[in-house]
């Protein structure tokens, strides 16, 4: 009995001792499992810290590639997003529009050529003077300057003329030509306080912008300068520009008025003014006209009666005109003709060799020029006369060998809108529009685009 219970208690010490055995086991096992778990933490972290500079510098290293990239492609997407909008909006792709610019041919001094024997411009601080012979390779082309550009070679009534927009010069064999490229509406902007004083009434002011914008617009329609390059000239040929520099009261004339012309069944009307009437403006009929613009009707003018060249007188000596015939000695001058305005449309010459006529206004007026005569105007008012007699409104007396003496009406052509009755109409309450319509008939104000593609 004693010996079996000794056999059990070493049987149970034995399994106590295994249970423990498989139990120590079992703990080194996983002792063991943790340790290499913590012994892989650090080797991943580390392979983590060495891949992340390399991934940093790849990423480094690609995105200016990317940027590159994106500044390379990224126009081309916003012009394809661009045009799937623009044809979904039915919007023509085009670029920003530019004003409608015009070309200028600008004279000499005194307006007597287009020609230039040389050019001496002033901009950004420097001067330069070219000759049409200098080795410089035409044309030279000035691009637009911030202060504009002077041109020192010409005079004008307030001294140099200041220019914006561009400067083209062009060499010929006569000389060099100089045309200034600008904005319309800048343009204007030198062409009305050189036309009208701009101490004239708004309303009347605004009047002539209308008229200079229907005109500068209907002439860079006909292209009568296309030869040279240009739309219109600087001078009474066109109309005077950059005379005077542009003044407040009229630069805002032009704004008030931006794109605004006058027009007849839709056509742009030869918008003609002039400075004073002789009591009744003139239909084209005066330049030889075959048929009379409907919109140019001859109307009374008695708003400008006042006027100091409503009425003038001048004496013209003989000699001088004498030296005007091309062939023999001046024997008389008749009137012969005259339009439903009264003005002269016809001058018989006589001289010891023949004679001939003067059928046109101007030609009329260049013969009688009163350069050098004292011309006395309705207020008492004398001037110097200049290269045409003030209007072709006049009547005469002739005395052969001693003198003509012109009485005359008027100042300028007479045709179309008189500026002196518009500032009197303008300071009785008449609208630029309502002044516009007095003068010009069945026509209407329309609006013309000041802008054109680039």
């Amino acid at each position: 009995m004693k010996k079996t219970r000794f056999f059990l208690s070493v049987k149970f010490v034995l399994l106590i001792f295994l249970a423990w055995m498989l139990l120590l086991e079992e703990g080194i096992r996983l002792n063991m499992s943790q340790e290499a778990n913590v012994g892989c933490m650090p080797e991943k972290v580390e392979i983590q810290s060495e891949a992340a500079p390399q991934k940093e510098e790849i990423q480094n290293e690609a995105a200016p590639q990317s940027e590159e990239i994106q500044s390379e492609t990224a126009p081309q997407k916003s012009e394809t997003q661009q045009t799937v909008q623009n044809e979904m909006t039915n919007i023509p792709q085009k670029s920003e529009p530019k004003e409608k610019e015009i070309r200028v041919l600008l004279m000499d001094t005194g307006y007597q050529s287009y020609f230039h024997p040389s050019v001496t411009v002033a901009y950004s601080g420097k001067e330069v003077t070219y000759t049409a012979f200098d080795t410089e390779t035409f044309p030279i082309i000035i691009p637009k300057q911030e202060e504009g550009i002077v041109i020192k070679s010409i005079e004008r009534q307030e001294g140099n003329p200041r220019y914006q927009g561009s400067l083209e010069i062009r060499s010929t064999p006569d000389g060099l030509l100089l045309i200034n490229e600008l904005p319309l509406e800048s343009y204007l902007e030198s062409v009305v306080p050189s036309e009208m004083p701009s101490s004239y009434e708004a309303e009347a002011l605004k009047a002539q912008a209308v008229c200079a914008r229907t005109y500068a617009c209907r002439q860079m329609q006909e292209a009568r300068l296309k030869e040279y390059g240009a739309d219109v000239d600087d001078s009474v040929r066109f109309q005077v520009y950059c005379n005077i520099p542009p003044q407040k009261s009229t630069s805002k004339a032009v704004h008030a008025t931006e794109g605004e012309v006058l027009c007849q069944n839709g056509e742009l009307i030869q918008a003609y003014y002039f400075s004073t009437s002789s009591g009744a403006t003139s239909t084209d009929e005066i330049w030889g006209a075959e048929e009379e613009a409907s919109y140019l009707k001859a109307v009374s003018c008695q708003f400008d009666k006042d006027e100091p060249w409503s009425s003038w007188s001048v004496r013209i000596p003989w000699s001088m005109l004498d030296g005007r015939v091309s062939g023999g000695a001046l024997k008389s001058l008749e009137i012969t003709r005259k339009n439903q305005s009264d003005a002269v449309t016809g001058l018989h010459v006589v001289t010891d060799e023949g004679s001939f006529d003067l059928t046109e206004e101007y030609g009329i007026r260049d013969f009688l020029s009163p350069m050098g005569c004292t011309i006395l105007e309705k207020d008492g008012t004398t001037v110097q006369g200049g290269s045409l007699l003030p209007s072709a409104y006049f009547t005469m007396e002739v005395n052969p060998g001693d003198f003509v003496a012109i009485q005359g009406r008027g100042y300028g052509h007479g045709v179309g809108m008189s500026q002196t009755a518009a500032n009197q109409m303008a300071a009785q309450g008449y609208s630029y529009l309502e002044i516009l319509d007095y003068f010009f008939r069945e026509v209407e104000i329309q609006q013309v685009d000041t802008k054109e593609d680039s």
